[in-house]
């Protein structure tokens, strides 16, 4: 990974809130149909288990795990391993982060003055720009599936072969023109 792929969002610490997002949803998607427990993703990530609990309580919030009936702190995938996408987990993430700006913003308008004009519509320009962009990020997003994650651990992709491999394939030692 160069120094761009960690502005890939435009953020840093958005990226890497993706990026462990991710890997805990690769975990839950590697291990479907069972669940995982706190401990478990402790051990498998090497996340401290006061993150992993946030994460999963906004997984959970967004519907995306839900849990367990009986375990304590313990999340099954509420959907199939198919159909999670990396737009979930940038919509975890973004979700997270929004609450966080929000109660930000609650606090700064209880101290701050009314904006003036100029300011609400600086405002809602960005945000318009923002909502835009974020829809092309979802809609990007939501063509790469999880599932991806647990077909690679399982080592169903076949191994990658050399260029030499190719160059020997082509052209066939036997050609048939009948």
């Amino acid at each position: 990974m160069n120094a761009i792929d960690s502005f890939l969002l435009g953020d840093s610490a958005l990226y890497a809130r993706l990026c462990m997002t991710t890997e805990v949803l690769g975990q839950f998607v590697s291990c479907a149909p069972r669940s995982l427990t706190l401990d478990q993703l402790e051990r498998l990530t090497r996340m401290p288990v006061k993150d992993l609990l946030k994460l999963c309580v906004t997984l959970c919030r967004e519907q995306v795990l839900r849990p367990h009936p009986e375990q304590p702190q313990c999340w099954v995938l509420a959907c199939e391993t198919s159909e999670l996408t990396l737009e979930d987990a940038f919509r975890c993430v973004v979700s997270e982060q929004s609450e966080r700006t929000r109660a930000a913003k609650r606090r700064a308008l209880a101290d701050a003055p009314l904006a003036d004009t100029v300011h609400r519509e600086v405002d809602m320009l960005v945000m318009q720009a923002t909502m835009g962009i974020n829809q092309s990020v979802f809609q990007h997003l939501r063509q790469f599936s999880l599932d991806r994650l647990k077909m690679t651990a399982a080592g169903m992709f076949p191994a990658r072969r050399s260029n030499d491999d190719a160059l020997r394939g082509w052209p066939p030692t036997r050609l048939s023109f009948s």
